[in-house]
């Protein structure tokens, strides 16, 4: 250990490296963030050569003169990937982005009668076509959507929910935390795998403001499992006179032809939901934003609810749903990066991974194979289905799966796969196109550095 230790250079010798090319005191801050982190992974048994410093020191130098949110290559094959940002928009979308972000533009005010108006104007004539609602709402995320059902509705009175339904998703997000934070009374029917219609029927009182159902999100159950569809709870609720809500999640505005059997928003008050609501970053493959479809009455009490002004989305939000919308209107929902790579045909996948292949072949001792897997919807969207898919292989008798996953997680830009049975997969279905040269150079500039390294030492 001591040896390894006295191996790491001196911080001036490390300026000396860099002297010209990146600010002196970047380079300083730099060197000594690393050289603190290699001192502490040697004496903690977790690194065994210091081999790597200066590129390490040179990565840390970028970090500190760039932005911390980057642009990355998503090769997991989650599709909707919040740690990757999910949904990846539109090219027109991010054109419009741009256009309305450098200027100014008529997001609360009328052209036509030179007044004031409601910002949510610019997407609610799109979200009616689609849903077939009376009235709709954009807020910040579909926990705001939840969050803002329950409190304009629900407030101080019951709101009756399955147990199988209280959920909690990514982030710590609990639907029982939630309903609390609302205002509304959680009445809890039936247990974790079955509930019955009669267990509602037996909860709705007097006190009774609502009835909700969730969607699952991010599992299943399967075996000695009961539900209560929405067609039913539709009928019970109009007999009691109670509204019902059903938060669907993921956004989905129409059939992919997955065979799933999700509900689109539309179907979802076709078959007696009074409010729906959903994501606009997942399946509806938009800007994060929480979208609320549904009765005019009830809408408008949470249009009139003051926390409206604290949920409400800006210009940028209101632009890119915009836009996605519209090309839903238009029949071009196919091109929406989301949809298209969740419906994306085996034999275009297989060209592709082939494409990446050939790119890869012949860089040193890398063992390179294309090979069948799976691929997820991810975002709690579709927790059941598995998308047949063509991945690339990556194998390297000298450098392990998880150290080049972290190589290439580092590189520019980032490409971030996934790793099973030490081999690290590049899954072409979230791969584009026009990322299969940048993903095959960033490969071939590891394997580079980790032949410079090798005859240095």
């Amino acid at each position: 250990m001591e040896d390894l230790l006295r191996r790491i250079p001196q911080i001036s010798r490390i300026m000396e490296h860099f002297r010209g090319r990146y600010p002196p005191r970047l380079v300083s801050r730099a060197a000594r963030e690393v050289t603190d982190r290699y001192r502490r992974e040697i004496r903690e048994g977790r690194r065994s050569d210091v081999k790597d410093l200066l590129g390490d020191v040179e990565r840390r130098i970028r970090e500190l003169t760039g932005t911390s949110l980057r642009r990355v290559v998503n090769a997991t094959g989650v599709v909707v990937n919040t740690n990757l940002g999910r949904a990846p928009l539109h090219p027109e979308v991010a054109s419009f982005l741009e256009e309305i972000a450098t200027g100014y533009s008529n997001l609360e005010y009328d052209l036509a009668e030179g007044e004031r108006s409601r910002r949510e104007r610019h997407v609610e004539g799109y979200l009616l076509e689609l849903t077939g609602a009376q009235s709709a709402l954009v807020v910040n995320n579909n926990a705001a959507a939840v969050f803002l059902v329950l409190n304009s509705l629900a407030a101080g009175r019951e709101v009756v929910i399955s147990r199988g339904e209280l959920v909690e998703i990514g982030g710590g997000f609990r639907i029982p935390d939630i309903m609390k934070s609302s205002g509304a009374i959680l009445r809890e029917v039936g247990t974790t795998n079955r509930t019955k219609a009669s267990d509602y029927e037996a909860a709705v009182g007097d006190g009774t403001a609502l009835l909700l159902k969730v969607h699952r999100s991010n599992f299943y159950m399967r075996g000695f499992v009961e539900e209560v569809s929405l067609g039913e709870l539709a009928s019970l609720a109009k007999s009691r006179g109670v509204p019902l809500y059903y938060d669907c999640g993921s956004g989905l505005l129409v059939d992919l032809g997955l065979g799933t059997g999700e509900k689109t928003f539309r179907e979802s008050l076709e078959e007696g939901a009074d409010v729906v609501s959903g994501s606009g970053d997942k399946l509806l493959g938009g800007p994060q934003a929480g979208v609320i479809a549904g009765r005019r009455d009830l809408l408008e009490s949470m249009r009139r609810n003051p926390l409206m002004r604290v949920l409400r989305v800006d210009k940028l939000t209101l632009a890119g749903l915009e836009m996605t919308l519209k090309l839903y209107t238009e029949g071009r929902q196919g091109e929406i990066p989301v949809i298209r790579m969740l419906t994306e045909g085996t034999e275009t996948l297989r060209r592709r991974a082939r494409r990446l292949s050939r790119l890869l072949k012949g860089l040193g001792e890398l063992k390179v194979r294309v090979v069948r897997d799976v691929s997820r919807p991810g975002g709690g969207a579709f927790p059941e289905l598995e998308l047949p898919t063509f991945c690339v292989a990556l194998e390297h008798p000298e450098i392990t799966a998880g150290d080049l996953s972290r190589r290439l997680r580092e590189s520019d830009p980032p490409v971030v796969g996934r790793i099973r049975r030490d081999v690290l997969l590049l899954d072409v279905r979230t791969v584009g196109d026009e990322e299969i040269r940048a993903v095959a150079q960033a490969v071939r500039r590891v394997l580079e550095a980790e032949g410079s390294s090798s005859d240095r030492s």
